[in-house]
């Protein structure tokens, strides 16, 4: 099996298998315990047992690559998503994880900066997670082609924790009307309140517009699932759906 849109990179010092790739070119790649295999026409062309010390880089989505590393992670000098040691990884972190060499050229450049962040080394074995993060691109996403009518979905999420308001508030509850884009956003002090919001608000929709809403689409969050919550969809005869973990839904 020869696999394509394949890069040669002398500097690289590992070897990147795309997992989606080999599945394009007909190909599959088994998984099993701490090994893996890949297959084509059903006969293992090539197997690895290091996955216990490999480094996985992406996420598995069906819109994007799924990336494994399948060599052990040594010489990591060539990698420009090491960690670097001592002062040089906070200066690297100050500076929106600058770049490795534009880092020492930035020493002479900026006062403040300690002179030993320009000695500074590579610390094998490690990576820098927000820079591996950083360097991935996502695939774009495509436009729906589904339609909905008034009330059949609505959208749900809660807003992570920000500077307390005046009302004590922390968070926001957001609820969004598939057909419409109608969006309602409710300041909530704790996660708790979530239920008596939904509740709230699906009711106030259902007023102004005469309608019945019929499917509720979370993240599947604790404060979705309660058992209270799980009743009161029940007893409206409403669909709760849950997406995809960190997609959106």
């Amino acid at each position: 099996m020869v696999v394509g849109e394949s890069m040669l990179v002398p500097d690289l010092t590992d070897s990147l298998l795309s997992v989606r790739a080999v599945d394009r070119r007909g190909g599959a790649v088994v998984f099993v315990g701490d090994s893996s295999y890949i297959l084509s026409d059903g006969e293992a062309v090539l197997a690895s047992g290091v996955l216990s010390n490999a480094s996985v880089v992406g996420s598995v989505n069906k819109s994007e690559n799924y990336v494994l590393k399948v060599t052990l992670v040594k010489a990591s000098e060539g990698a420009a998503s090491t960690r670097m040691d001592g002062e040089a990884e906070l200066w690297h972190r100050r500076f929106n994880h600058l770049g490795f060499e534009n880092l020492k050229r930035v020493v002479g450049m900026v006062d403040g900066i300690p002179a030993s962040v320009a000695e500074a080394k590579r610390v094998l074995g490690t990576i820098c997670v927000q820079c591996v993060d950083g360097k991935m691109a996502r695939a774009q996403h495509h436009r729906s082609t589904t339609t909905t009518t008034k009330c059949k979905l609505v959208h749900t999420d809660v807003v992570r924790p920000l500077t307390e308001a005046l009302g004590g508030s922390v968070y926001f509850t957001t609820l969004m009307e598939d057909s419409t884009g109608l969006i309602t956003a409710t300041p909530i002090k704790t996660k708790g309140m979530v239920p008596d919001v939904i509740k709230a608000r699906i009711a106030q929709l259902e007023t102004l517009t005469g309608l019945k809403v019929k499917r509720v689409r979370h993240d599947g969050a604790k404060e979705y699932v309660s058992h209270d919550l799980k009743e009161w969809y029940d007893n409206k005869g409403i669909t709760s759906e849950k997406t995809t973990p960190y997609s959106s839904c």
